[in-house]
């Protein structure tokens, strides 16, 4: 196995020290950077250049979907995404998002440097439980409900949505972003109208139901 540099993305640091114990394990392998959020794990990516990023699906400020939807307007690096939701929805979306593969956290101590050895070799990692869900007809009705309905907001108001669901107000979003509070409030009320929610605790309640954050 040639040298391979890999970034670790995971909000808790237990975690990540225990990935970095898995995969600095393996010959030839080096972790070159660890990021707890999102946007860090954006950034690390870019300036860093890893051979691969092992991605937390459950990142704040942007969870790993969207850091791997930003990242494939540019780069083609490959990307393995980690979660703890054992769910058709979460897979399909992770993969159609453009990672390379997905590993259960449940499952990561005896799957990851595997996943990351096959992403190495191959390209991909498809594991029996991923297969079940990517190997069905994507016009199958039970893949388009209205739990997908994520997949209807520009990327810009996905960031806005999780931001919110996380607890920031309007100018807090909008200094995290860099845009006016009043963008900011227009990119919420455009939310709230496309999602068909009327309030906060409903925006939170369907953010944690489509895994955008953790409960």
């Amino acid at each position: 196995m040639k040298t391979a540099r890999i970034l670790i993305a995971d909000d808790h640091e237990l975690v990540r020290q225990g990935m970095r114990a898995i995969l600095q394990g393996e010959p030839g392998w080096t972790i070159c950077g660890e990021a707890p959020t999102g946007r860090q794990a954006l950034t690390m990516i870019v300036e860093l250049t890893p051979d691969l990023v092992v991605l937390d699906i459950s990142l704040p400020g942007l969870n790993g979907i969207e850091v791997t939807r930003q990242i494939r307007r540019s780069s083609s690096v490959p990307i393995l995404i980690v979660t703890m939701h054992d769910s058709d929805e979460v897979v399909r979306e992770a993969i159609e998002s453009g990672a390379n593969g997905v590993v259960l956290k449940a499952e990561a101590g005896r799957t990851l440097a595997e996943a990351v050895r096959a992403i190495l070799s191959h390209g991909h990692f498809i594991s029996e439980r991923v297969g079940r869900v990517v190997g069905r007809n994507v016009s199958d009705s039970g893949l388009r409900d209205t739990h997908l309905k994520p997949l209807r907001l520009t990327p810009r108001e996905r960031e806005v949505l999780q931001l919110l669901a996380e607890g920031r107000a309007n100018k807090e979003v909008a200094t995290d972003l860099h845009i006016s509070t009043k963008t900011a409030e227009t990119h919420r009320s455009r939310i709230m109208a496309k999602l068909e929610v009327h309030s906060m605790s409903e925006l939170v309640r369907y953010a944690i139901r489509n895994h955008i954050i953790d409960a």
